[in-house]
C-alpha cells in the first residue's frame, strides 16, 4: 500500500536494495534493473522500453553537495507494486544531468522510483532531496553496507 508520509518505508524493502553493483552503460543497469523488477512483480513488461525513453528525454542524474545520484521513474502506467529501488554503484555510471540534455553527471547511487499513483511521487522525491541536501544524512547513508542498514536509515527518515 502507497503512502504519502514524508517516509520511504512502504517503498524500500531489502530485496530492493542491490550494494557494490558495477555497469558499463546506462543501457546496462537499465536492463538489469528492469529484468529483477519484472521478475519480482514490481513492473510490467513495457517498463524497460518507457524508462529509457523517459531517461532521455526528461534526465534524472543530479549533483548534491556530497554524493552525485540518479533518480530514473516512469509515468504509473508501467508499474504494477510501487517501489524504490536502491543500487549502490562500486564505480560511478555517467547520466544526463537533469534539465540538461547536453550535461553529464557520474553518479554513486542510483533510487529507481516506481510509484502507482502520480502524487506520490512528489512526496518521494521531497523525501529524498531532504536526504541528500544534509551532509550528515549522506555520510550515514554512504557509511552503510547491508542491504538492511540502507532499509532501516530510509525507514527512521
Amino acid at each position: 500500500m502507497e503512502t504519502t508520509k514524508n517516509s520511504l518505508a512502504g517503498f524500500i524493502s531489502p530485496e530492493l536494495v542491490y550494494l557494490n553493483c558495477s555497469y558499463t552503460t546506462q543501457d546496462a543497469f537499465f536492463s538489469d534493473s528492469y529484468q529483477k523488477l519484472y521478475k519480482q512483480g514490481f513492473v510490467e513488461a513495457t517498463y524497460h522500453e518507457n524508462i529509457l525513453v523517459r531517461e532521455a528525454h526528461y534526465p534524472t542524474g543530479l549533483i548534491t553537495s556530497c554524493l552525485n545520484i540518479a533518480i530514473p521513474h516512469t509515468d504509473p502506467l508501467y508499474i504494477k507494486k510501487p517501489f524504490v529501488a536502491i543500487t549502490q554503484l562500486t564505480k560511478p555510471l555517467t547520466f544526463l544531468l537533469m534539465g540538461s540534455t547536453d550535461e553529464k553527471v557520474d553518479v554513486d547511487w542510483i533510487f529507481s522510483l516506481g510509484v502507482t499513483r502520480d502524487e506520490n511521487q512528489i512526496v518521494l522525491l521531497q523525501t529524498l532531496m531532504s536526504v541528500f541536501s544534509d551532509e550528515n544524512k549522506i555520510s550515514q547513508l554512504v557509511g552503510l553496507d547491508s542491504r538492511e542498514g540502507i532499509c532501516e536509515f530510509f525507514h527512521s527518515l
